[in-house]
């Protein structure tokens, strides 16, 4: 997942976007190479076949983004499944979803609730005190954030109130395995290691193909996205596009995970 507004952010605080890299070349030298026709045919292709696959708050269409750094993308700001199609300097194509969770949120929030009576206890005794259960907290955080994003330690994860994040994210892995099977490519679970957000994602090498099949190569990758974006947001419920069978499926999911949870402690 590129970060193209902390990019943004470095070049507005005097980051050269022009600097050499050890070849001699600068970003727009490394810049993915395509016609402005192609990227309008995208553009064009996924404003169509995505316009009625919005959550909510509306569809904004597609646009064509080239940053300074030289990272190119065709990008919307709706909640849709599909966000944006990612062009890299190595010739990787990258077709990413909206995001399916805010787990490191959803964590933190419900570790601070954990948290409630050591803070009262400390703050009675000041400043220093409430220091040091802000310490305890951090790094509480730290240690689950990595089991999150490893898949460790599960059964003592399940067993706390913020599991939720951790089935949740079970559950996108089990719906990339899925759609992966059921389109013939490679989807997986991506998670960013600075938020904890996590999405879906497809890429492939583009390096050698021709325009034509750069565009019928995403608009595969295109309709995985989206079926595996629907199936992993059952996990909420079925509101908006979410069909009562693709949310009995998490539950089915869900159940399983739990009841196996279960027979191994008893084990």
């Amino acid at each position: 997942m590129v970060h193209t507004h902390i990019v943004e952010l470095l070049i507005k605080m005097g980051a050269d976007p022009n600097i050499r890299n050890k070849d001699g070349k600068t970003p727009a030298d490394v810049a993915p190479k395509v016609s402005l026709n192609f990227l309008e045919k995208l553009r064009d292709y996924l404003n169509e076949r995505l316009k009625d696959e919005v959550l909510y708050f509306g569809f904004k269409p597609f646009r064509i983004v080239k940053y300074q750094t030289g990272d190119l993308e065709v990008h919307t700001e709706s909640i849709t499944a599909v966000r944006s199609v990612e062009f890299r300097a190595d010739g990787t194509i990258a077709v990413e979803s909206e995001l399916v969770d805010k787990g490191g949120d959803y964590i933190g929030e419900r570790l601070v609730k954990n948290y409630r009576r050591r803070f009262k206890e400390a703050e009675a005794k000041g400043k220093e005190e409430e220091d040091k259960v802000w310490k305890a907290l951090d790094k509480k955080k730290k240690e689950i954030y990595r089991d999150y994003i490893n898949r460790k330690n599960l059964e003592k994860h399940l067993k706390k109130n913020y599991r939720e994040a951790f089935i949740r994210l079970l559950w996108f892995d089990e719906v990339a395995k899925r759609v992966s099977k059921e389109y013939g490519i490679d989807v997986k679970v991506e998670i960013d290691e600075i938020d904890y957000d996590s999405g879906l994602i497809s890429e492939f090498d583009g390096s050698n193909m021709s325009e034509e099949e750069k565009l019928e190569e995403i608009k595969k990758r295109v309709e995985a996205i989206t079926a595996a974006y629907k199936l992993a947001y059952s996990a909420y419920g079925t509101y908006g596009w979410i069909s009562e069978e693709n949310h009995k499926k998490y539950l089915e999911f869900r159940k399983a995970l739990l009841e196996k949870l279960k027979s191994v402690k008893k084990i």
